[in-house]
């Protein structure tokens, strides 16, 4: 089975902060400078929860939902 679709961002296998997942976003994608990495990567883990267990859990996170996948 190809993991592929699962991991279409091709991430490497480890925790993101939040900001940093959402520069790895932005650098993929491209996205508006007026929005910061980590409101960037909370709108995009709001439509694609799969990538949540991709990302540090801190304190002040607010998308505590779980990845579905894990």
């Amino acid at each position: 089975m190809n993991d592929n679709n699962s991991n279409s961002l091709n991430l490497e296998n480890k925790l993101y902060d939040i900001q940093e997942f959402g520069a790895i976003l932005r650098n993929k994608f491209g996205a508006d400078n007026n929005i910061s990495d980590v409101m960037l990567a909370e709108i995009f883990l709001a439509k694609n929860p799969m990538y949540s267990c991709k990302i540090k859990k801190a304190k002040n996170y607010t998308n505590q939902k779980g990845c579905g996948c894990c």
